[in-house]
């Protein structure tokens, strides 16, 4: 009985990730990226810029890491160039994350009907269903990470590392959240370290050895140029605020520079950015500010789970998971866009351990059928928003359109000396590209990035006799593909 239940939990997050996967959302062009590089690397073993068998894809300039890539190749080989195939690798590893998050709690807790209500939680969770539902390499570092933690406590120390040393290969911010959670663990279980400490220095030796090459990329060009972009640092704000605050002071001491000091202006927006991982409004209400990561009019856990996660923190007070929760947002914090609920998706393991720990500790039947009702209508409720009303209210944020102008645009192709594509959607030749399974070949010889703009993103501006922006003066003989077209 205990595994028909896990069987049926598992059977529902497949279902509710696999249903539609091909068309809903449309797809972005970050996973268009991640997709046509794979493909790039099957026919020609060089990614779009004709660089071969790279660690970080330079795709618009920001060096995604290659991990997500090489786990598409697979899959793309066997179902060809589609946004299911792309997005295939993800919702793999985001059941497996499920399973071994059912492991965890049950041999942490010892507690199989905890381990059940967590698994079956973050099945329904909005936060992870929505990450788990597109090729989004945070869910899968975070699968990774999960399963690493599970094999720490069965003391597999090699299956530890590597698990958390891929999700390094996966994501930028995992490149974070992993060594401070996995120091986190060795210190609070130190006891494992000093009467093993022999069995660690092979597995230690082995980690160093699978990060250098990760590292060695990572400062060579590919994170540094992505922490340039969107790091804490590229936010001109408190600089600019420093600068005004000693200007007001007209002779200018050294207390003032203290007080004004740009780094402490710094620290404090950093402090801003982290706390605000846990505004209540942000997590129950409104969600991210990016229409990417949310659906409309919901926050990225069920109001329901609210009382539920307080109850679940004071009756659990689980010292592991409470860690995990305050390390979980450190990387999205170091950001200019926080709070961020791609960076922050971490978050999501302990918050779902102590709703489903408040659930555990609910004793009567009344409420158990009260709460169920809430969650059935809640489910409803956004599964109505996904697929309904998702696509209409924010478009723009999903690309929509594409996957049927690439094909028109690209059968009248030769019947006009220039065709326009509107920029108003972001980077629209990766989408054109992935689309049209335009030949890499063709593509390696002519591509051509713009400067890096403020945020250090790059785009391709010309393909062939397609220009991705719309110019004032539209020469004769041209084709124009404005927004108005992309309406859903």
């Amino acid at each position: 009985m205990k595994n028909l239940k896990l069987i049926l939990i598992l059977t529902l997050a497949i279902a509710l990730r696999f249903i539609n996967i091909n068309n809903y959302p449309a797809l972005n062009p970050d996973e268009a990226a991640l997709g046509y590089n794979a493909y790039s690397l099957i026919l020609t073993g060089k990614d779009e810029h004709g660089i071969s068998w790279p660690l970080h894809f330079k795709s618009f300039g920001d060096y995604k890491p290659g991990g997500y890539v090489y786990l598409a190749i697979p899959t793309i080989k066997l179902f060809g160039l589609t946004p299911f195939a792309t997005r295939l690798p993800n919702l793999i590893f985001s059941i497996i994350g499920i399973y071994y998050f059912y492991l965890l709690i049950k041999l942490l807790s010892k507690n199989n009907n905890l381990a059940l209500i967590s698994a079956l939680i973050i099945t329904i969770s909005p936060w992870h269903l929505h990450f788990s539902r597109g090729a989004w390499e945070a869910c899968t570092a975070l699968s990774f990470i999960i399963i690493g933690t599970y094999y720490f406590f069965k003391d597999r120390k090699f299956l530890f590392i590597l698990f958390y040393v891929l999700s390094l290969y996966t994501y930028h911010s995992a490149r974070i959240i992993a060594p401070v959670l996995g120091l986190s663990l060795v210190i609070t279980n130190y006891y494992l370290l000093i009467t093993n400490y022999k069995k660690w220095l092979l597995p230690l030796f082995f980690g160093i050895l699978i990060c250098l090459p990760v590292l060695f990329s990572f400062f060579q060009n590919g994170g540094t140029t992505r922490f340039g972009g969107v790091g804490i640092t590229a936010d001109r704000g408190p600089l600019n605020r420093s600068e005004e605050l000693l200007n007001q002071h007209g002779n200018v001491k050294l207390v003032n520079r203290v007080i004004h000091n740009r780094r402490l202006l710094y620290l404090l927006s950093w402090g801003q950015k982290y706390f605000s991982h846990f505004n209540l409004n942000y997590l129950f209400i409104n969600g991210d500010e990016v229409p990417r990561s949310k659906v409309p009019d919901m926050g990225l856990l069920y109001i329901i789970e609210l009382p539920l996660l307080l109850y679940g923190i004071y009756k659990a007070k689980n010292k592991f998971f409470l860690i995990w929760l305050f390390i979980a947002p450190l990387a999205s914090s170091l950001t200019f866009q926080a709070p961020s609920a791609l960076r922050s998706l971490p978050m999501v393991i302990p918050l779902i351990y102590f709703i489903a720990y408040g659930i555990k500790e609910i004793k009567k039947p009344i409420i158990y059928c009260l709460l169920i009702t809430v969650y059935l209508i809640s489910i409803a409720y956004y599964l109505d928003a996904y697929y309904i009303h998702y696509q209409k209210r924010w478009p723009f944020a999903w690309n929509y359109g594409f996957s049927k102008i690439v094909p028109y645009v690209n059968s009248v192709k030769n019947d006009y000396d220039n065709i326009y594509f509107t920029n108003k959607y972001d980077q629209p030749y990766i989408l054109y590209l992935f689309f049209s399974k335009y030949p890499p070949h063709d593509i390696q010889k002519q591509i051509k990035l713009t400067p890096p703009d403020k945020f250090g993103f790059s785009t391709v501006e010309k393909i062939d006799n397609i220009t991705f922006y719309i110019p004032k003066q539209i020469p004769d003989k041209s084709l124009v593909i404005d927004d108005k077209m992309f309406i859903p």
